[in-house]
């Protein structure tokens, strides 16, 4: 292969690759899950890492609130135990870290927009200086 081919095999291969993470990317933000008992009387939802994102419970609501307020907190309290370990870990250090564990409550996500294409002002692609004239 000429250096040209070879500089082209890999401009294509590199764009396949940046799509292919655009798509997994994508793909993995919508691995979500929601599911409906077969009477339809419970569903639940979960987010990609499996964590408890909502409960519903057709006959008791009130209790499906109590529920998910319960789960909040011990996610938060999970991840006040995991922090403290942490800490003890790293010793002094921590004090350098963001370390606030508060879980927010349970909400319905918002599906997030695209994020906008960067345009570049000049297409500098036919002046490589790894191409010859």
């Amino acid at each position: 292969m000429t250096p040209d081919e070879l500089l082209a095999d890999f401009e294509a291969k590199t764009a396949e690759l940046q799509r292919n993470a655009v798509a997994f990317r994508r793909n993995l933000e919508a691995a979500g899950q929601t599911v409906t008992s077969e009477d339809k009387t419970l569903s639940v939802t979960v987010a990609p890492n499996g964590a408890l994102l909502d409960l519903k419970i057709a006959q008791n609501p009130d209790l499906a609130a109590r529920l998910m307020e319960l789960v909040r907190q011990a996610r938060e309290g999970a991840a006040a135990n995991v922090l403290g370990e942490f800490r003890n870990a790293v010793g002094g250090q921590a004090g350098q870290l963001d370390t606030d564990v508060s879980v927010p409550a349970f909400s319905t996500p918002e599906p997030r927009k695209p994020k906008q294409q960067l345009v570049e002002d000049e297409d500098f692609s036919d002046n490589s200086i790894y191409r010859r004239p």
